[in-house]
Order: structure tokens, then C-alpha cells, then sequence
């Protein structure tokens, strides 16, 4: 398997404003597909917030905190595997990249079937509840794939996807919209579409080598990976998914999906900011991993520097454009009776847990590219305990959208414990 480690990277100057103009054109290459599929679920969002009732609006709402959870657990039993085997030989390579594609089948299938007992669970009906079953399958499908091209260096092939994908889920909703045929089962069946035809510009070289894996990737091989390595990324994953979305599940489950609409809004207004800091990870955590194996301490240093800045240059220009919708066209939002007042409270809750969210996620994939999973998975756990524990007591005791509070909560106890790990890997590294 040829591999290009540095496709799509570019390494910035020292002098003058080369290294600025780098950083620019490295981050808006990058976060251009994320934008542009944040702004296809914005469109989503808004659509289905003015068209359909507030069940069916949380539970679409619902999809997309399952989904991106879905991704995550990909991206924490596949995706480290294969970008620590960077360093490995092309033999050791090959056979890991194998197995975890024959294990990427397996989970998009589990997704699916997940995301399908859940949305019953939750009260939607059986045919919205398949497609978008099958939607959240197809999309942790690909999610892998984009990754998987960005550690292969094949940054323009992970875009593109992300592009075709948001362009066919606009055309989508337009077509939904100008027939007037909005509604859950349809928007499902849009979202299942764009999914699938965000396959074709991944290439046929991925498709035949998932495919070939079928035969030749190993579960056992897997196995030892996952004992290893994947075992606590994983539960790094699923603590963290359960401080950071405590809400979304407490509040559904507990209080109906009716009520979680509300602060799914919240959720929607920082949707450009929180998928650009789902997506940049991908992109960094490689680049991290190879300056560690060549102890470029300076270059470590610039990249967590420009991740840090990246992040919150995007949370601005979220807030500024959150600040221009409801200030100019509340309309769009306050159709279905919401109150400006509550959603107000909801977008600060959830400015500031994105905030904080900006601060640790250059800490968290630093020390993932250490290879501190265990560590990582304490530290989840000791957030996921106090943020569900907070999050449901506010929630019993004030309501759906203090419930936010538990949240917050949880993120600053992360952030204290990456930050205090950073420090002591970076006082032995000397």
C-alpha cells in the first residue's frame, strides 16, 4: 500500500506571514468539508424546526448526537490503530489496515441496528426509525473511510466526500422543501441518500481493498489490538460521549423528546463549531503522532498552538453568525413557539461548554498521540460520574435547560485532568 504521510500537509515558514498564510490554507482546506456538511445539517435543522412537530424534530435531533457518537467510537477502535501503525513496517501496516476494515463492516452494521432500537425506544415509528438506522450506518461507513483517507494523506478525497455529501443533501432538502413533502420519513430517506452517494469520490482502491479485507483482514488480529490499545481509547470514548451528551439521553429518555428540542437548538447554533472540532482531530492527531516518533518538540509545540487557535477562530465566527440569526431573522428558530428568551439561555450554555471544548481537545489528542489511553479513559470516567450526576439532579430539580449545567461541569473536570497529564508528560519528556 503507497502512502504520501505528508499529502495535504503543509509544513509552514518561519519568517514573515508565510507561516500565518500556511496555517490559513491548512485549516480552510481541512475544515472546508466539515463546514460545508455542518451547513447541509444547519439547513436540515432549520427546515425541519419550522415543518415539523417538536417529537419529530427531537428526534432528528436525537440522530445527531447518536451518530457523531457512533463516529467517535469508530474513529477510537479503528482509526488510532491505523494511524499508530505509521510507524510500524509495511507489513505490520497492511495487516492491521486490513482488520480494521473488515471491523469497519461490522460497526457501520452495529450502528445501524443501534440507532434503530434507540429511535424506537425513544417512540418514533418503525419506517423513520429503519432509515435513519440505516442512515446513521451508512454515515459511520464513511466517516471511516474520510479518516481513513486523511491518514493515507489523501486529503482531497476525504473534502470532496464531505462536499458531495452536503451538496446532495441540500439538493435533497430543496426538493423537500419546493414539493412540500417535509417531513420525518422523507428528510430520513434524503439523509440516507446523501450519505450513499458521498461514497463516490472515496475511489474504487478503498472499496476493492474493503472488500479484499473481507478475506483477508483478521478479527483475531484485532482482538490483540483492541486488548492493547483500542480497549481504552474506547472507554475513553464512550465516558467522555456520556459527560459531554449526558443531557441529550437523560433529558430524551426522561423527560421526552419534545422537551430535549428545545435544547437541541442549542446544539444547532454551535453545529459549525462542534463538527470542525470533531474533524480537525483527524487531521492533527497523525501530524502529532509523527513529530512525538521525531521528538520535534518545537514542531509539537506550533501545531497544538494553531489547533488551539483554529478551534476558537471557528467558535467566533459560529457566535457571530448565531448573533446575526437571532438578532435579524429570530423567525427562522421561533416558528415552532419557542421562547427568544429560552433559546437565548440554551445558545449561552452551550457557547460555554464549546468554549471549554476548544480548550482541551488540543490536550486530549496530544496525549492520544502519546498514547495515553488508559489515562484517558480514568479521566473519563471521573467526568462522565460527576456530569451525569449533575446533569440529572438539575435536570429533576430545574428543568431540561439548566440541565446544561451538569454538562459544563463535566467538560471542566476534563480539561483539569488533560491539562494536569500534559504537564507531567511534558516535565519526564524534558
Amino acid at each position: 500500500m503507497s502512502l504520501s504521510l505528508d499529502a495535504g500537509l503543509v509544513e509552514p515558514s518561519s519568517h514573515g506571514l508565510k507561516p500565518l498564510l500556511a496555517t490559513v490554507r491548512r485549516y480552510g482546506v481541512s475544515a472546508s468539508g466539515p463546514v460545508a456538511t455542518s451547513g447541509a445539517h444547519f439547513l436540515a435543522s432549520l427546515l425541519f424546526v419550522r415543518n415539523l412537530p417538536a417529537a419529530a424534530f427531537g428526534l432528528f435531533s436525537f440522530v445527531l448526537v447518536i451518530v457523531p457518537f457512533a463516529m467517535s467510537m469508530t474513529g477510537a477502535l479503528l482509526v488510532i490503530p491505523v494511524t499508530r501503525a505509521l510507524t510500524q513496517s509495511p507489513q505490520e501496516r497492511a495487516r492491521i489496515v486490513a482488520s480494521c476494515l473488515k471491523m469497519n463492516l461490522l460497526l457501520s452494521v452495529l450502528t445501524a441496528a443501534c440507532v434503530f432500537g434507540l429511535l424506537l425506544m425513544a417512540g418514533a415509528q418503525p419506517l423513520p426509525a429503519f432509515l435513519l438506522g440505516l442512515f446513521g450506518g451508512a454515515l459511520t461507513f464513511r466517516w471511516f473511510a474520510r479518516c481513513f483517507a486523511f491518514v493515507e494523506g489523501r486529503l482531497s478525497r476525504a473534502i470532496a466526500s464531505d462536499m458531495v455529501y452536503a451538496a446532495a443533501l441540500v439538493l435533497g432538502l430543496g426538493a423537500l422543501a419546493l414539493s412540500h413533502h417535509v417531513g420525518l420519513v422523507f428528510g430520513a430517506l434524503t439523509l440516507l441518500l446523501a450519505a450513499i452517494v458521498s461514497y463516490v469520490p472515496l475511489g474504487r482502491k478503498f472499496f476493492a481493498d474493503q472488500a479484499a479485507s473481507l478475506f483477508s483482514g483478521s478479527l483475531r488480529l484485532y482482538g490483540a489490538t483492541f486488548r492493547d490499545l483500542t480497549c481504552w481509547s474506547l472507554l475513553g470514548v464512550i465516558f467522555t460521549e456520556m459527560t459531554v451528551n449526558a443531557h441529550a439521553y437523560l433529558v430524551t429518555f426522561v423527560a421526552g423528546p419534545s422537551a430535549f428540542a428545545l435544547l437541541a437548538l442549542g446544539m444547532l447554533l454551535m453545529r459549525p463549531a462542534s463538527l470542525v472540532q470533531s474533524a480537525l482531530p483527524d487531521l492533527e492527531r497523525p501530524a502529532m503522532t509523527r513529530q512525538i516518533a521525531a521528538r520535534d518538540w518545537r514542531g509539537l509545540s506550533r501545531t497544538n498552538r494553531e489547533f488551539g487557535t483554529g478551534l476558537f477562530a471557528m467558535l467566533v465566527a459560529t457566535l457571530i453568525l448565531d448573533a446575526g440569526l437571532l438578532f435579524w431573522f429570530p423567525g427562522l428558530i421561533l416558528k415552532k413557539g419557542y421562547s427568544l428568551h429560552d433559546v437565548v439561555i440554551v445558545a449561552g450554555f452551550s457557547a460555554a461548554i464549546m468554549a471549554v471544548r476548544c480548550l482541551r481537545s488540543p490536550l486530549a489528542v496530544l496525549l492520544q498521540a502519546v498514547g495515553a489511553f488508559k489515562e484517558m479513559a480514568a479521566i473519563g470516567m471521573k467526568s462522565s460520574v460527576i456530569s451525569i450526576a449533575a446533569t440529572l439532579a438539575l435536570l429533576l430539580t430545574l428543568g431540561p435547560m439548566l440541565s446544561l449545567g451538569g454538562v459544563l461541569l463535566g467538560e471542566l473536570v476534563i480539561l483539569y485532568y488533560c491539562r494536569k497529564l500534559v504537564t507531567t508528560w511534558e516535565a519526564a519528556r524534558g
